[in-house]
């Protein structure tokens, strides 16, 4: 038996668009839940949590159910699902950390709050070097949110493909 060499797929539809509208939907979402909770009082106690988790993880699978459906036919393979889903990923994550970074930096307060969650630390607000806090606190959420979201683009490509990409060998 040998092992496949190459394979052909087909790109459906115009995935960079979708995965950056979906990307700056999602990031929207979950900076909000985390505005929702500060203005309510109840500030969140980490910037990454299973609450944040879930909401990228569902909108990873809503938007790529969508995306799939939005497509001719409503074929899409594995490849362009992936491609779709890690994008929308690394753009929620990454309008996610910026937008936490500057959340972080208007509000002294949650900086402290997250920046003991994350590494244990105990700073105050009146701590000079809290803006580096901010930035730490923001970067290392976009980052496990952008692993996180990666790792569900892979599952729900894997749910969602309807189409086989085809399995080129070498006959030498």
């Amino acid at each position: 038996m040998r092992f496949p060499r190459r394979y052909t797929s087909t790109i459906h539809g115009n995935y960079r668009r979708a995965y950056l509208r979906s990307g700056l939907l999602t990031g929207m979402l979950l900076f909000l839940y985390i505005l929702v909770r500060h203005l309510l009082g109840v500030p969140a106690p980490a910037p990454e949590s299973y609450a944040t988790d879930g909401i990228l993880l569902a909108a990873v699978f809503l938007l790529a159910l969508l995306y799939r459906n939005s497509l001719d036919g409503k074929r899409a393979s594995l490849k362009e699902l992936m491609l779709f889903g890690m994008g929308m990923s690394l753009v929620a994550a990454l309008l996610y950390g910026l937008l936490l970074w500057a959340f972080c930096l208007a509000v002294p307060a949650q900086t402290v709050l997250f920046a003991h969650a994350t590494t244990g630390a105990d700073i105050t607000a009146a701590d000079p070097q809290l803006h580096y806090w901010a930035a730490f606190v923001a970067i290392v959420a976009a980052v496990k949110l952008a692993l996180i979201g990666c790792f569900g683009a892979f599952l729900a490509a894997v749910f969602f493909k309807n189409e086989k990409s085809e399995i080129k060998t070498k006959n030498s």
